[in-house]
């Protein structure tokens, strides 16, 4: 067993027969009174009669507290009038106490005065419920509720063992002490929030985990928490937020220290708890009262002060003027009514309160009220007047009798007549009787809107309610007219069928009929015409064809439609047939070849229409929507988009027109300027510069008209001479040549008259492509052998009519083109013997 100087201090205390409030003289007797009514935002005494009964005169003062419905910050408590010879302990906020001693020169009865000095008084303009007020002689808490005391013993860092054994060995005037045990609201209150610290209690799990008893008093070993922080309680109780947590062994009941979560809650801690903080033990609350033995005392009294409330009210509604009753009841007193929050005269006393002719929504305010006060909570009771439906009260409906059978009889759509009934308000309800007693009691069924035969009653009613349900009943006489149209008139709508698809369906604008239409008829103006697919439809007012100017035909090529003429203002008709035929007329349809091609230099071509279905007239299009021909054939020198529309001469509709893109292509036109040569060389090449041969499609030939042609305007491994390139446009629009001129150097030459390289000279020169030429030859000493014009012979070994040796010999040869450019060239040959 552990022992710690608590315990062992607490076991002398025992021993020694020391207790904190044991007299051996009589204990005191105390009486109150005063069960009252509070006025709020004013004072009032808190006992109307005051008594000590103090045989030894022991009583040093009177501790004076609000036990029960205590608001911290609102409620106080003050000494009136003037008592010399009494001390005023002030108001302790956080305990809701006051304390009153005397002096050595006071009595008894002067310490008794002044608590009927006492007066109470809340700041706030609307407290409720009751304040209870305890009178002790001592520090010691006082609950009226429980009739037991409730003491905070400051003691640092005890163990919760041997505050358990410290608060049994305490007794207050002979009752036993223990670690409070906590049952009520009220006792959680004045035991921590209004203690005078926090501290151990006596519940524990310690037995079995998450099983929370009270240990201690006379509630040892009932059960008032079950788990953990998600818990719950069979009675009561008062943990903090997220507790019990059994963070580390904590078994033990505690009052959370203030400042953490809410005042006067509790935590579970270890039986040492921590060692300084919020969570380090700082004493515990002693309970007195409720055990086994303990004395009957009179050490204290208690009065009690009610606000009077409002507990319930009773609302009313009504649809339109007329007289409405409100009630309300008061937990005591009378019951005020006003017609402002502030006003300070009722305009009415009672539990209940008729207004007559109340023309709208009013809300009054009841007070419940003692003595006249007036200040107090104000609950607001509405009367609510709703608004009655604004409606036709009477009309007459009319429809046509085209139903084959002229008899006065048809069939009625009532959800037409909706609108002119509600004036347009799509928000009413609107439900048809057969009399106007079941449409004011709704206890029969509607009746079915659509459709409704005149043969059934020729008078309805129609209860027209809003969203108050609020309502109104409308009388509804059917009536039956017959038609006044010709009975051969039609009126005919035609399109043409351009739309996407050649289908016989077109869209239509039925308004154009309906001036045609209603030219008919007398007073036109008053009439509106509407347009169905049967006349079942037509009759009934359903699946009208809207809107009216885009309906696409429903059957192909030809349709008749049902025409209805009612009254713009009544809906009622005046009009119903077949009245309107819709024809769709087919366009003309025929083929073009969609592209052709023109030479330009070659003559025009002629496009052509092809295929055509019917009989037609035609016209054609330039570019610049410039009419070319109005005939099925144009003819075309020149390329564009051109376009052709077909008119048929039966129904004047015009067709979808046709397109032909003529593409232009020409012969090319070629010269030396758009020709890159490179001679002389190891590889010769010719390059042809497309960018001005024209707007045709070409391909190429070298030295061969008919021969194989190839896209590339390149031909490489060119052997020197005259050469002729041939350019062919691939669309037939001709061929055109040019000759080109590739020159070369022979190496060597064998002038032996045989007929083969008998001559030196320079090959590919023409005169067409040089103006001038010459031709040094050279010996290797630089001895000029011959200059020669290479246009007219080459050389053929002889130097002033000498042969010269087979050897190496060096020529510089000089060209002039057409264009006046001086080319140069330099080198050597061999002649071979």
């Amino acid at each position: 067993m552990r022992y710690t100087k608590h315990s062992i201090l607490s076991f002398f205390l025992f021993i020694l027969g020391f207790s904190n409030y044991v007299f051996a003289q009589t204990p005191p007797t105390i009486t109150a009174e005063g069960d009252q009514y509070y006025c709020p935002l004013s004072e009032i005494n808190i006992a109307t009669d005051f008594n000590i009964i103090d045989v030894d005169d022991n009583v040093e003062a009177v501790y004076i507290q609000i036990s029960i419905g205590y608001v911290n910050g609102e409620d106080k408590l003050t000494l009136n009038g003037s008592h010399p010879n009494i001390t005023l302990t002030p108001f302790n906020t956080s305990e809701g106490k006051l304390i009153l001693t005397r002096n050595t020169s006071a009595t008894i009865e002067d310490l008794a005065n002044a608590v009927k000095d006492v007066v109470f008084e809340s700041s706030s303009p609307t407290p409720s419920g009751e304040k209870h007020f305890s009178f002790t002689v001592s520090e010691a808490n006082y609950l009226p509720s429980t009739g037991h005391y409730y003491e905070y013993i400051e003691d640092i860092g005890i163990t919760w063992t041997d505050a358990k054994v410290a608060a049994e060995t305490r007794n207050y005037y002979g009752l036993q002490g223990y670690l409070a045990t906590i049952t009520s609201p009220e006792e959680a209150q004045l035991s921590g929030e209004q203690a005078g610290g926090a501290g151990w209690i006596g519940g524990s799990d310690a037995e079995t985990e998450e099983t929370w008893k009270w240990v201690t008093g006379p509630e040892a070993g009932t059960v008032f928490w079950n788990g953990g922080i998600n818990g719950s309680s069979p009675n009561y109780a008062n943990w903090n937020a997220n507790e019990p947590n059994q963070a580390g062994n904590e078994d033990y009941a505690h009052v959370t220290a203030p400042g953490v979560g809410n005042p006067g809650s509790w935590n579970d801690l270890s039986n040492i708890g921590n060692d300084s903080g919020d969570y380090q033990p700082k004493g515990y609350i002693v309970e007195y009262g409720g055990m086994p033995g303990d004395p009957t005392l009179d050490l204290s009294a208690s009065t009690k002060i009610t606000i009077p409330s409002i507990n319930s009210i009773n609302e009313n509604t009504r649809c339109g003027v007329g007289t409405v009753t409100l009630s309300a009841t008061a937990t005591a007193g009378n019951v005020l009514w006003f017609d402002s929050e502030t006003s300070t005269t009722p305009i009415h006393t009672g539990t209940s309160y008729t207004i007559p002719s109340l023309t709208t929504t009013t809300t009054y305010y009841v007070l419940a009220s003692e003595n006249g006060c007036t200040n107090g909570e104000r609950k607001p009771v509405t009367a609510t007047v709703n608004p009655l439906p604004d409606i036709e009260a009477s009309l007459t409906f009319k429809n046509c009798d085209e139903d084959g059978n002229p008899d006065g009889f048809t069939d009625f759509n009532l959800n037409e007549v909706i609108p002119v009934i509600t004036k347009n308000d799509a928000s009413l309800d609107v439900t048809f009787y057969l009399s106007e007693s079941d449409a004011n009691s709704t206890t029969a069924s509607p009746i079915n809107p659509v459709p409704f035969n005149n043969n059934t009653t020729s008078t309805v009613y129609a209860r027209v309610e809003n969203s108050f349900s609020c309502y109104l009943v409308s009388t509804v006489d059917l009536e039956v007219s017959t038609t006044s149209l010709l009975s051969d008139f039609m009126e005919e709508l035609t399109e043409c069928d351009d739309d996407e698809v050649i289908d016989g369906f077109h869209s239509f604008d039925l308004t154009e009929a309906t001036t045609v239409i209603l030219s008919q008829l007398s007073s036109p103006e008053s009439l509106t015409v509407h347009y169905f697919n049967t006349i079942v439809d037509a009759q009934l007012e359903q699946n009208e064809i809207l809107p009216q100017n885009n309906y696409v035909n429903q059957t192909k090529d030809t349709e008749v439609l049902i025409v209805r003429v009612e009254s713009e203002t009544n809906g009622n008709c005046s009009e119903i047939g077949e009245y309107l035929t819709l024809t769709v007329n087919p366009i003309p349809e025929f083929e073009v070849d969609p592209t052709a091609m023109v030479c330009l230099n070659l003559s025009p071509i002629t496009i052509e229409t092809k295929n055509p279905k019917g009989d037609y007239s035609y016209e054609w299009f330039n570019e610049n929507a410039e009419s070319i021909s109005n005939q099925s054939t144009a003819e075309i020198s020149k390329g564009g988009t051109y376009t052709v529309i077909a008119t048929s001469n039966l129904y004047n509709c015009e067709s979808v027109s046709q397109t032909v893109t003529v593409t232009e292509s020409d012969i090319p036109h070629i010269t030396l300027n758009d020709i890159t040569v490179v001679d002389d060389s190891e590889n010769n090449s010719i390059t042809i510069n497309t960018a001005n041969l024209g707007v045709g499609d070409y391909e190429f030939s070298l030295d061969d008209e008919f021969g194989i042609y190839q896209n590339e305007p390149f031909f490489e491994m060119v052997s020197p001479g005259i050469h002729t390139i041939y350019i062919n446009d691939k669309n037939n629009c001709g061929t055109a040549q040019i000759e080109v001129s590739v020159m070369g150097f022979p190496k060597f030459f064998t002038p032996n008259n045989d007929g083969y390289n008998d001559t030196w000279t320079v090959q590919g020169l023409d005169t067409n492509f040089y103006i001038s030429s010459l031709m040094y030859i050279f010996d290797r000493f630089g001895k000029i052998l011959a200059v020669i014009d290479t246009a007219k012979q080459g050389w053929e070994g002889f130097f002033n009519g000498e042969r010269l040796p087979a050897s190496d010999y060096w020529y510089v040869v000089q060209l002039t083109d057409i264009n006046g450019n001086i080319r140069e060239k330099k080198g050597h040959f061999s002649l071979i013997r």
